[in-house]
């Protein structure tokens, strides 16, 4: 590979920050798709570098993100069928727990 080749290699690596401004999405969907396996990244340091053609391919694929609710639904199915069932284990815990608090009737001093 020749000094060029190398720069050009590097130029098609975006950072999240970058890549969402490309296809005009937050940051964290970007660290979703790398989390959930649809999109290749690399560490480089502290930061995710993937490449320019897969960002806007998978941009162009119209990726269906789940909402909130959707995936907070799709995790407690996930923590029934494992059987995990203590409280912390995992972020989803964390925000299903924090759903189910914030989803029962507020008390006589809701509101104030």
């Amino acid at each position: 590979m020749t000094k060029n080749e190398g720069r050009a290699g590097a130029q098609d690596l975006l950072d999240v920050r970058r890549a969402a401004a490309l296809v005009g999405r937050h940051p964290e969907t970007i660290r979703r798709w790398v989390w959930s396996g649809r999109l290749a990244a690399r560490r480089e340091g502290n930061r995710l570098l993937m490449a320019r053609r897969d960002v806007e391919a998978l941009a162009k694929k119209g990726v269906n993100v789940a909402g909130l609710a959707e995936w907070a639904d799709h995790a407690r199915a996930a923590r029934a069928i494992s059987g995990a069932n203590r409280s912390g284990g995992s972020a989803a815990e964390l925000v299903i727990e924090d759903r189910e608090h914030r989803s029962h009737p507020a008390g006589p001093h809701a509101g104030r």
